[in-house]
């Protein structure tokens, strides 16, 4: 080789070690940028998590408070067009007399819901409200004496759900229809769910209680998808 080519060949590899330098620069650059933007992912997630269970505990207290503001409310279904609002309070206790005694004077409020074959009771008395809804299957045979109030024949008697449980109690209904739980029911002011015929009673506050309990991370899509 002569001094020319080694000289070539010198400069040819001084170029590429500068490269490599360059790229080696770089590449820890990256790698240290990389480094940092996982770090404060780490962090996000984990703010992230903390606050969606600050949000869902928020959900939960709230939803509960709801519903512990219904428990003395009741809700009468399939009334006729002919209660209107100036009678409604006076034939609602006809009615419900029919089960126990009750006056204008035991009710706080008694008004037409959204739909107007609907109407909420809400009592003074607790006992009274529930001795009502624990009687409502004598209803069933008072056909005769609805119809002479002024009623349908039919006249039933629920709990009061708040429409943020109303929606999750649907969902309930839907799963247990899918077959993916085994029942549920509205009862003593909570939601209900058994996953199986032999499995506990499970209270249910919150959907994420039924991610939970069936070990899924969306219940939408799990409903989407079923």
């Amino acid at each position: 080789m002569t001094k020319e080519e080694l000289v070539e060949e010198v400069l040819k590899y001084s170029s590429f070690a500068e490269k490599l330098k360059k790229l080696t620069t770089t590449f820890e650059k990256f790698t240290a940028t990389h480094n940092k933007m996982f770090s404060e992912l780490v962090v996000v997630k984990k703010v992230n998590n903390l606050l969606v269970d600050r949000i869902v505990s928020l959900e939960r207290n709230q939803l509960i408070s709801s519903q512990y503001h219904r428990r003395e409310s009741i809700e009468l279904n399939s009334l006729p067009a002919s209660l209107t609002k100036d009678v409604l309070e006076e034939k609602v206790c006809e009615a419900l007399s029919l089960i126990t005694k009750v006056t204008p004077s035991d009710l706080q409020a008694c008004h037409h819901l959204s739909k107007s074959d609907r109407a909420i009771v809400k009592f003074k008395d607790r006992k009274l409200k529930q001795k009502i809804y624990y009687g409502r299957n004598d209803l069933k045979d008072m056909g005769t004496q609805l119809k002479n109030l002024g009623f349908n024949e039919k006249l039933y008697i629920t709990d009061s759900i708040c429409s943020e449980n109303s929606k999750i109690f649907f969902k309930c209904r839907q799963l247990a229809k899918g077959k993916k739980i085994h029942a549920t029911w509205f009862y003593n002011n909570k939601i209900n769910v058994k996953v199986s015929e032999g499995s506990q009673v499970v209270n249910i506050f919150h959907e994420s209680d039924l991610e939970k309990l069936l070990n899924i991370d969306n219940l939408d899509e799990f409903l989407t998808f079923m």
